[in-house]
């Protein structure tokens, strides 16, 4: 069976791939996905007619959920006809519900020239109603919160941090690869459904590193997949504090000029520095 998630997301001619395993595959899943900061990351559905896409996402505000971009604009800077959110989705179970997209923003810098992986390749999706007050029975009727909330956000915050600190230092990226099916690597020999790919959350680490050649990206060798771009990626401290640091989106390849051959040397995400976050929260009104 096809899958239903379009191919062309994941090729050259819809830009650059956005995720590469790199060899051996250290993914591991997130089982209790209720657990801080994990029921903050967020499955999207985005639908444009008829065509299925899934891609990842933080909810960093009550209404507010933060992700790539290209998961919202395609290449013809075209939004899609419905998305919906969903916090913590672990399988076919929906511990928060879903929620409605009701607006998008995006930098006009991106919308100039919509192109995965670039600079301002992130975006804010606005919900419908508010989520972070979901009360949940998993969680002893408690407010689902969000992440970066001063009364139930655990420890997280959207304060940026500097490339010299983050060099060398590991970050975790954590979302829904669409490699995994129903938490199972997908078998085209079985086939999939819709509803079963990319339903998991998965997470790894890796050392966080910068190029003067792509200012404004974070590289770090931390495996993902395709539908993991938006993924929120952080920095853990000793403390239990948790500070987002970047939004996935692709992958760098490097060509041997003599053979022609491509490899793979890290996964890449929006760096969040000091002017981005800045726009970030200009977004969320603060």
């Amino acid at each position: 069976m096809r899958s239903p998630f379009v191919t062309e997301w994941f090729t050259p001619a819809a830009g650059p791939p956005e995720y590469e395993v790199i060899p051996p595959d250290e993914r591991v899943r997130i089982r209790d996905t209720l657990q801080v900061p994990f029921r903050w990351v967020c499955s999207l559905d985005v639908t444009r007619g008829s065509t299925l896409f899934r891609g990842s996402g933080l909810l960093v505000g009550p209404r507010h959920v933060l992700t790539a971009a290209h998961n919202i604009y395609n290449a013809r800077g075209e939004r899609p006809d419905t998305v919906y959110v969903a916090p913590a989705r672990n399988g076919a179970d929906l511990p928060f519900g879903r929620f409605k997209a009701s607006g998008f923003t995006v930098s006009s810098r991106y919308l100039r020239q919509p192109r995965p992986g670039s600079r301002f390749d992130v975006a804010l999706v606005s919900l419908e109603r508010d989520a972070s007050a979901i009360r949940s029975r998993a969680l002893s009727g408690a407010q689902l919160g969000h992440w970066g909330s001063s009364d139930n956000g655990a420890l997280t915050d959207l304060s940026p941090l500097d490339s010299g600190f983050l060099s060398g230092r590991p970050v975790t990226v954590c979302g829904f690869p669409g490699d995994k099916c129903d938490g199972d690597p997908c078998d085209p020999a079985r086939g999939w459904t819709r509803e079963q790919q990319a339903n998991t959350m998965w997470s790894h680490y890796g050392s966080a590193s910068f190029s003067a050649a792509r200012p404004g990206i974070i590289l770090y060798t931390a495996d993902t997949s395709p539908g993991q771009s938006g993924s929120p990626v952080w920095i853990r401290f000793t403390s239990g504090r948790r500070s987002l640091v970047g939004v996935h989106v692709d992958a760098q390849r490097v060509t041997d000029a003599t053979t022609g051959v491509v490899t793979v040397t890290a996964n890449r995400g929006v760096f969040l520095d000091k002017d981005l976050m800045a726009l970030v929260r200009s977004w969320l009104g603060r």
